[in-house]
């Protein structure tokens, strides 16, 4: 009776030593699969990419102490032909800081978004960044992951930064009332000028012409 406890004693402690090699196994080749996907080279992609759009004087200065803005302008300049693992971290961390501001904003702890950029045209383009970081960021964290898909995701995301940058370049934009003033501003100043002072049709001084004493 007592070998046959001790043989099942030691049966059971063989089988659970066994059990834990097995799992110290999978997960070793399970954390060996996950450092190498993340080594996966996501390629620089142009193709449907638009042209890099620069603000006007006037948005830089209103977008310089916003944090959103900067963060997102520097760390998508950052996503070119980097890991996948990078890739993974810096979208990541944008999602993380449009979670914060929205949250910040929704409790009333802090208005982060500058006053004259708070338009439903601006607030719309910053949703569709926002959608397009969240769709890079699920084909990244697939389990077979893609890199053209994600290359792809992430020339949606660029251009959908660049519409944001148009929209704030317009925001700062002369309407045509301003214009107009501008312009009658600028040739009432014309009217006030000498005619001594105005330059002739070539850009050239007037003539002076002498006549002979008589």
């Amino acid at each position: 009776m007592k070998q046959r406890i001790l043989i099942y004693l030691l049966s059971t402690f063989l089988l659970c030593i066994s059990c834990e090699k097995k799992e110290a196994q999978t997960q070793e080749s399970e954390t060996t699969d996950v450092v190498t996907i993340d080594t996966l080279m996501i390629p620089i992609n142009t193709q449907g990419l638009k042209p890099s759009l620069r603000l006007t004087s006037k948005a830089q200065d209103a977008v310089k102490d916003w944090p959103l803005y900067q963060n997102l302008s520097k760390r998508l300049d950052s996503l070119q032909g980097v890991s996948l693992g990078k890739t993974k971290k810096q979208v990541a961390t944008l999602i993380s800081i449009f979670d914060g501001q929205g949250e910040a904003e929704k409790e009333d702890i802090l208005v982060l978004t500058p006053d004259n950029l708070e338009t439903p045209a601006i607030k719309a383009r910053l949703l569709s960044v926002e959608t397009n970081l969240k769709i890079v960021n699920n084909y990244a964290q697939k389990s077979d992951p893609s890199a053209q898909e994600i290359s792809e995701g992430i020339v949606a995301l660029k251009n959908a930064f660049q519409n944001l940058n148009l929209q704030i370049n317009e925001n700062f934009a002369l309407t045509i009332e301003e214009m107009l003033e501008q312009f009658n501003k600028e040739t009432s100043e014309g009217k006030n000028t000498p005619e001594s002072e105005k330059p002739t049709p070539r850009g050239k001084p007037p003539v002076k012409i002498y006549k002979p004493n008589q």
